[in-house]
């Protein structure tokens, strides 16, 4: 009777937890992206926050010293920062000197966004960063709580990833990995190491958390534009063995495409094999491109995308013979201005070699 009586209260706790951790976890904000920026944000910053407004169930924390004053939703909060003051916050996160020179150097501290803004996070069951050169689409629709729940880490690129925020997870980048504390070795080398994404070579963050047994989504729902092309090619990311040995593809160049953003959504329609079809993607990623805007696009439900612009989209094309009417080029010349920009870089640099040697002498 005894026993009875002692696994009948054992099971009465447990019960309790359960019912506890449930009630806590619909208290709980959903998720929370953590974007630290410091300088003049992108000249369609306003756009990204219009679509980042359709996204009710998630939250932007945005830390920057970008005063001006554009339209923030309920679900985007502005916390003004000097990029010191940044830095003096994450050095005390850590017993070692930190080198964090220049905001573009916070790439690699992106892992740490948990452990490092903790005190803001509390609220969220998840936690995750993300550029602000994208449009957002329906995240509610990719990001279902099942998926969520099902995983430590989603993503394995810089310009999206979302961690399970717990104190456990929020630490896996500390991890050791290859017989070295990779973090160490990034977090206190001034150049960029890559240290967010899978991209350059395997030490990151995401084969820290694979190589831990963590439970890692790497499917890419998003639209992440090849960088050196005047028009749309999706690149993709499949995972080691890709073609460019970084873990990306390049998606088959879908000609005549025509990407556009609609009520919450960002989707693709094309022609194949004479049908009209239809992607929906999780978010557009438009990396390092120069897009020009008219305001009056902020006042509409739909826009479309083009390879330099955002345009009002004249309809929702549902068959072939409206879908071949829509203005889907423009003349680019994106791949023209990035090498432009890197022969300048490489002058600059060149000259200030030059000019060392000859104080040297």
């Amino acid at each position: 009777m005894d026993n009875e009586k002692k696994m009948g209260l054992t099971d009465y706790y447990s019960t309790f937890k359960r019912t506890q951790e449930r009630k806590e976890k619909k208290t709980m904000k959903k998720c929370c992206f953590v974007i630290a920026y410091f300088g003049k944000l992108n000249n369609y910053f306003q756009l990204f926050l219009k679509t980042c407004a359709f996204n009710h169930e998630f939250t932007w924390f945005v830390f920057t010293d970008d005063m001006t004053p554009y339209q923030y939703p309920d679900n985007v909060i502005r916390y003004e920062m000097k990029f010191e003051q940044l830095r003096e916050l994450v050095q005390k996160k850590f017993d070692f000197h930190i080198e964090l020179n220049s905001p573009y150097k916070l790439c690699d501290f992106k892992p740490a966004y948990g452990y490092i803004f903790e005190e803001y996070l509390k609220e969220f069951e998840y936690w995750g960063h993300c550029d602000t050169d994208t449009i957002m689409g329906d995240l509610s629709k990719f990001l279902t709580d099942q998926l969520l729940s099902e995983f430590d880490k989603l993503f394995c690129l810089g310009h999206m990833t979302i961690y399970k925020n717990t104190h456990e997870n929020n630490r896996v980048f500390m991890r050791p990995y290859s017989g070295e504390y990779l973090y160490r070795k990034v977090f206190s080398n001034p150049k960029i190491c890559w240290f967010d994404e899978e991209w350059k070579d395997d030490d990151n963050v995401n084969q820290i958390f694979i190589h831990e047994g963590k439970r890692v989504f790497q499917k890419d729902l998003s639209a992440n534009f090849n960088i050196w092309t005047n028009s749309f090619q999706r690149k993709v990311y499949v995972g080691n063995g890709a073609s460019d040995g970084h873990g990306y593809c390049d998606e088959p160049l879908i000609s005549n495409s025509l990407y556009y953003w609609k009520n919450g959504a960002c989707k693709r329609k094309y022609i194949l094999n004479g049908k009209l079809k239809t992607d929906e993607f999780l978010y557009i990623h438009l990396q390092s491109r120069r897009m020009y805007f008219d305001k009056s696009i902020l006042k509409l439900n739909q826009f479309k995308i083009l390879p330099n612009r955002f345009l009002k989209l004249e309809g929702d094309p549902d068959n072939y013979e409206d879908f071949i009417k829509i203005k889907k080029k423009c003349i680019c010349f994106h791949e023209f201005q990035l090498k432009y920009k890197r022969y300048i870089r490489n002058w600059k640099r060149r000259v200030r070699k030059i000019r060392s040697l000859i104080i040297r002498r």
